[in-house]
């Protein structure tokens, strides 16, 4: 059954946020900045395992595959960066949190967190390599992947809503519209996609999970979602590299 996968990811990341979000009041300070420093060093651990996924074999003028690999993520990354932040992404998905803060949260002491929870968890569910992946398995009606994934995310988002409240679960709209879309893209195309395609995009997305953990821990500042517009530049670039003999 294509989307089964996609339907109990979106109830897993709903449901989690709303239950984070319901015992959030409840939870003393020290523990909130426990608990979402141990999110964030999860969230690391996700993205750095993600990007150390194998790359398939390369038969062009490269000897190694992992280093095609690393030229496409860096070219992916610098080039998509570049776009997303002269279209300003993050300044359009924060407006959007804003917006939806100023519908949904009437309470005072709620402000500020939720446009931040909606866009950092949004993000972090969305562009890993479990996601890509899972997203193409269900299209042929195998949702094993997404569901893996929905377990995962269960606990992310909980432990993340109970920090910064309400605005996660609001990131399962985004989430559930970008894996439908991989999801329904893969049903129409799903020869046509070679498989290095797909790993690279899932590589690049993973790298840019890394980049939300450190943002938690306060290590960096990156706007990430202006760094999205990387995770489709693999489609451009493993068609180039084969047609010039680089794959």
């Amino acid at each position: 059954m294509p989307f089964l996968g996609n339907i109990v990811n979106f109830l897993a990341v709903l449901i989690a946020g709303i239950l984070g979000a319901l015992i959030k009041r409840g939870i003393p300070e020290r523990i909130k900045n426990a608990v979402f420093s141990a999110v964030a060093i999860c969230v690391i651990y996700i993205g750095i395992d993600g990007a150390l996924v194998t790359a398939p074999p390369v038969a062009g003028v490269f000897e190694s595959a992992g280093l095609v690999k690393f030229i496409i993520m860096i070219l992916s990354l610098v080039i998509g960066t570049v776009i997303g932040e002269l279209i300003d992404i993050d300044r359009a998905v924060n407006k959007l949190g804003a917006a939806l803060e100023e519908k949904f949260v009437k309470d005072e002491t709620g402000r500020g967190s939720f446009a931040k929870g909606f866009v950092s968890s949004t993000i972090m569910i969305s562009v890993g390599a479990m996601a890509v992946n899972g997203a193409i398995l269900d299209a042929v009606g195998d949702p094993s992947t997404l569901i893996a994934k929905a377990t995962i995310d269960f606990i992310a988002c909980f432990m993340l809503a109970a920090s910064l409240g309400i605005g996660v679960a609001f990131s399962a709209i985004p989430m559930l519209l970008y894996q439908g879309a991989l999801t329904l893209i893969a049903m129409l195309f799903v020869s046509a996609i070679p498989e290095a395609t797909v790993t690279y995009l899932a590589a690049t997305g993973s790298l840019i999970i890394v980049f939300i953990g450190t943002n938690f821990l306060g290590i960096t500042s990156v706007k990430t979602a202006n760094m999205t517009p990387a995770l489709f530049l693999p489609f451009a670039l493993v068609p180039l590299f084969d047609l010039i003999g680089l794959l």
